[in-house]
């Protein structure tokens, strides 16, 4: 590979020379003379984080033809790291069907939960995990008291709360530092309130 045209693309974007910057770019991702080139050069870019437009975001043609192929071959070996990276960077295959096809339209939320069979002890799985099921508990909540939400639009069964109850058991596993222990108490008493109202409601209409 010759790191050069990625520094002249980098140097290029940062000047606004769009053209100039493609060509490079284009240039770079055809200097690769391997896979195995891909594969380390993909891994030094991944965990030093050298982002262009944000957080996981990754230039397309670069994501496309250099990262997702590297990840997908460790995803087919069940290697963890890969599981990982593909999760962390889910937002550049969701909206494209034919890369996404190829994990079976997974979320990062399910890849996460395979990494976290694969590697049960992994504190950056944890981490990952943890952080996407806070923010799907605060959604859970965000009507209270009006409801708990559970899917896009309607509220949670009494089978949907104690759904969310088990993740919640299982944020609790992954959260060893108790760092979310209030909010997660929070969540469950809010649970049990709604299971009771829901319990309420079927006896009263002779559910």
């Amino acid at each position: 590979m010759e790191l050069e045209y990625y520094k002249q693309y980098l140097h290029y974007k940062k000047l606004g020379f769009r053209t100039q910057a493609r060509q490079h770019l284009q240039q770079f991702i055809a200097s690769f003379a391997s896979f195995a080139e891909k594969e380390l050069w993909t891994y030094k870019f991944l965990e030093t984080q050298e982002y262009e437009f944000g957080w996981h975001i990754i230039r397309y043609e670069l994501y496309e033809q250099v990262v997702f192929p590297v990840l997908l071959s460790g995803y087919q070996k069940r290697d963890h790291w890969s599981v990982l990276w593909l999760a962390r960077t889910a937002n550049n295959f969701y909206k494209v069907k034919h890369l996404h096809k190829q994990i079976d339209f997974k979320t990062d939320y399910g890849l996460l939960k395979e990494c976290y069979l694969l590697a049960p002890n992994n504190n950056e799985v944890h981490k990952d995990l943890l952080s996407i099921q806070i923010r799907w508990l605060q959604y859970c909540i965000h009507e209270y008291p009006t409801g708990i939400l559970y899917g896009a639009v309607n509220g949670a069964t009494i089978d949907e709360c104690q759904e969310i109850l088990s993740e919640i058991e299982f944020a609790r596993k992954l959260d060893v530092e108790k760092n979310q222990e209030k909010f997660l108490n929070e969540v469950q008493s809010k649970i049990l309130e709604y299971i009771v109202r829901l319990r309420t409601y079927k006896y009263q209409s002779g559910q």
